[in-house]
C-alpha cells in the first residue's frame, strides 16, 4: 500500500513544498475509510479538517447539482482551512465508492509555504465558479 508520503507527494498541492514539509504532514495525517453511499461532508455541518482521497471516488455536489467526481489525489476541505469564520461547508461530498482519505485538523496546515498553496488553489476554486 501506498504510505501517506508518497500520496501527499503526488498531490499538485504540495508539489511547492520541501520533501521535509510533506513528511511533517504525512505523519500527523490520519486515516479514514467510508463505505460507499456515505455523505462524508455537506454543506450544514461545521468544517474543521482536510481531506486527501487515496483510493475510491467521491461526488461533489452544490445546493443539488452535481459539479465534479473526485478521486485519488483530489482533496477537500480547503476552505475550512483558510476561512475561520466560515464555519460550514460549500459542498456535499459523498462517497460513490468505498473511499480511503488521509484527514487532516485545520491546525496541522499552518505553514507559510502550505497557507500560500492554498491560497492559489483557492483563487483557482473561485474563477472556476465564477465561470459556471
Amino acid at each position: 500500500m501506498t504510505t501517506p508520503q508518497e500520496v501527499l507527494a503526488g498531490v499538485p498541492l504540495f508539489s511547492m513544498l520541501p520533501k521535509k514539509e510533506v513528511a511533517k504532514l504525512a505523519r500527523q495525517a490520519h486515516e479514514l475509510t467510508v463505505p460507499a453511499g456515505t455523505v462524508v461532508t455537506d454543506v450544514d455541518r461545521a468544517g474543521v479538517s482536510f481531506s486527501v482521497i487515496v483510493d475510491g471516488q467521491a461526488a461533489v455536489s452544490v445546493h443539488g447539482q452535481p459539479v465534479r467526481v473526485l478521486g485519488p489525489g483530489d482533496y477537500f476541505g480547503e476552505i475550512a482551512l483558510i476561512n475561520e469564520s466560515y464555519r460550514y461547508r460549500s459542498a456535499k461530498i459523498t462517497a460513490e465508492t468505498e473511499l480511503h482519505c488521509l484527514i487532516f485538523a485545520k491546525w496541522d496546515f499552518r505553514h507559510p509555504q502550505t497557507a500560500w498553496a492554498l491560497l492559489e488553489v483557492m483563487v483557482q476554486r473561485l474563477r472556476d465558479a465564477e465561470n459556471r
